[in-house]
């Protein structure tokens, strides 16, 4: 067969159904190309963030099994509200304050976590009691009053 056939036979959409790819193999290889984009974001947030909390500063275990010594990388936009898997939209929390972030009990509040972030904790029951708990001006910056 010569090249200009197999580059041919390559590029154009197969006649019989049994020579394409099932819908089983399309799905398994699209869970492969994101598991590998996924683990790329990653190395690139833990980089920027250094496995250190960007809420409170708490360092947290590289080899850690366990989810209450291992860094989490929250979405600051979640995906349900249309963030996207990015670094700029990553951020590295401790378990606590990952928790208190879901609790609502944390609030981040900037643009991407390359530029400033602000995090604002809750102190009570009402409205009133969020105080500003730390300020970056950039990733592990923080601004001093």
């Amino acid at each position: 067969m010569s090249v200009e056939l197999a580059a041919q036979s390559l590029s154009m959409p197969s006649f019989f159904k049994w020579e394409m790819p099932s819908r089983y193999d399309r799905k398994k290889d699209k869970e492969q190309a994101d598991a590998i984009a996924w683990k790329a974001v990653c190395k690139i947030v833990d980089a920027r963030d250094k496995r250190i909390c960007r809420a409170c500063g708490r360092r947290s275990e590289l080899d850690a099994i366990g989810l209450t010594k291992r860094g989490h990388r929250h979405h600051f936009m979640y995906r349900s509200a249309g963030g996207s898997d990015v670094s700029e939209n990553l951020v590295t929390l401790c378990a606590e304050c990952h928790g208190d972030e879901h609790m609502h009990r944390l609030y981040i509040r900037g643009e991407d976590a390359n530029s400033g972030l602000e995090f604002w904790r809750k102190n009570g029951s009402g409205p009133e009691d969020w105080y500003l708990s730390r300020r970056e001006i950039g990733p592990h910056i923080v601004e001093k009053d």
